[in-house]
Parts: structure tokens; C-alpha cells; sequence
């Protein structure tokens, strides 16, 4: 009598995709982040910490990158993503990467179409602590303004940007540096605080083809 040979079924591409897809959408909702089905890719999982009544709100074609084998270039730890107060509001658009970033929202904090954050970039729009010893225990007593990093900026490996900071289209800021206050568009800024380095040269139609401007 032949003994049958065991067949071992390997799933397709598609389907390990979807199955990604899946539990990738499955992980960022059961921690209370606004996104939709497919939009979000994770090599990793970040960390997510969420305040009630605040929103984590993620766009299409979304990359988080929180473990260290996806990028060359070193992170530290997972993205980490979150909200310390009720309202607050963190909004990812569409297109955007983060690579080990931390992100943490008191007010609001937001990343335009197609923004990149290099690894171990940090963004804050408060201060943690207070400067009085009897307040440096309490997100509450903090002061905090909001964050805007327009589309299709790039911010170097370990930067990091503090409150209030508005950083312009399609600005480059360099590695390591620290933001404290506006950044103009199509600019390359760095140090510590970031100065400015020198305007960027671009195509004028490509660029502005990119923000479908007549």
C-alpha cells in the first residue's frame, strides 16, 4: 500500500500580504489610532500610547519603521507615538516615513504629505517638564504649542524639534540638529539651535508639478 506524501501548503504572496495588511490594521486600531484598512505599513511594531478623548490620526501609504533590521542607518527603538493629553491631536498625511521617531503630542502636532523622519527624530510640542522643581512632575502645568512640518520635508537622523516650530515645504533639516522656531520653505537648516544653511535649487516646474501649482 503507497503512503500518500504529505503536502505542505505555502500560502501565495497575495496572501501573506493581505495577512500583513491585516494584522498591521489590527494592531495601530487596537490601540486607538484613526486609520484605515491598508494604509499603514509596520516593519516592527511601534509603541502607541494614547490619551483618552485625543486622536492619532494616520493617512495612506504610511511607513513605520521600528526595528532596526529595515534600516541601515541604526534606530534606536520603535516609533513611538503619543498623546499626553485629552484633545490632542497627532495627524500622519499621506505618504509620510518615520524610522524610530518618537512622537509625542500635548496639543497638536502635524506631519504634512510626504514627510520623512530619519532615525531616532524627535518631535515635541511641550516641554515634559516644568522649569520650577514643583512642577516638573506634571504634563499639565507644561507649556505647549503646536507643531507643522509641511509636505515633503526631510529631517536628518536625531534631530529633534520642540513646540511651536513650523518647518516649511520641502525644507531639509541636517542630522543631529535641534529646532526651536520657523523654518522657511526650501531651505537647509542645521545646528544646535538650527540656523540656516542655505536655500535648496530646484527644477521650478517639477517642484511645482509636486503641489499641482498652476
Amino acid at each position: 500500500m503507497k503512503l500518500l506524501k504529505k503536502i505542505r501548503f505555502c500560502p501565495s504572496d497575495s496572501r501573506i500580504q493581505e495577512r500583513k495588511k491585516k494584522q498591521d490594521y489590527e494592531y495601530l486600531i487596537s490601540h486607538g489610532v484613526e486609520t484605515e484598512y491598508g494604509y499603514v505599513t509596520l516593519l516592527g511594531h511601534p509603541i502607541i500610547s494614547k490619551e483618552p478623548n485625543s486622536h492619532i490620526i494616520i493617512g495612506k501609504g504610511v511607513t513605520l519603521v521600528s526595528d532596526t533590521k529595515y534600516n541601515v542607518a541604526g534606530i534606536n527603538h520603535p516609533c513611538i507615538l503619543s498623546t499626553v493629553r485629552p484633545n490632542a491631536s497627532l495627524i500622519i498625511e499621506d505618504g509620510c516615513g518615520l524610522s524610530g521617531a518618537t512622537i509625542s503630542c500635548a496639543s497638536q502636532i502635524v506631519l504634512k504629505k510626504g514627510v520623512g523622519l530619519g532615525a531616532n527624530v524627535c518631535v515635541y510640542d511641550h516641554d515634559f517638564h516644568g522649569i520650577e522643581p514643583y512642577n516638573r512632575c506634571c504634563y499639565n502645568s507644561v507649556k505647549s504649542r503646536p507643531i507643522t512640518i509641511e509636505e515633503f520635508v526631510w529631517i536628518g537622523a536625531n534631530s529633534v524639534v520642540l513646540k511651536g516650530s513650523t518647518i516649511g515645504k520641502a525644507a531639509v533639516i541636517g542630522a543631529c540638529s535641534v529646532v526651536v522656531s520657523d523654518v522657511p520653505e526650501l531651505c537647509i537648516y542645521a545646528g544646535n539651535p538650527a540656523h540656516f544653511i542655505k536655500n535648496i535649487e530646484i527644477d521650478l516646474d517639477a517642484y511645482n508639478s509636486m503641489f499641482a501649482i498652476e
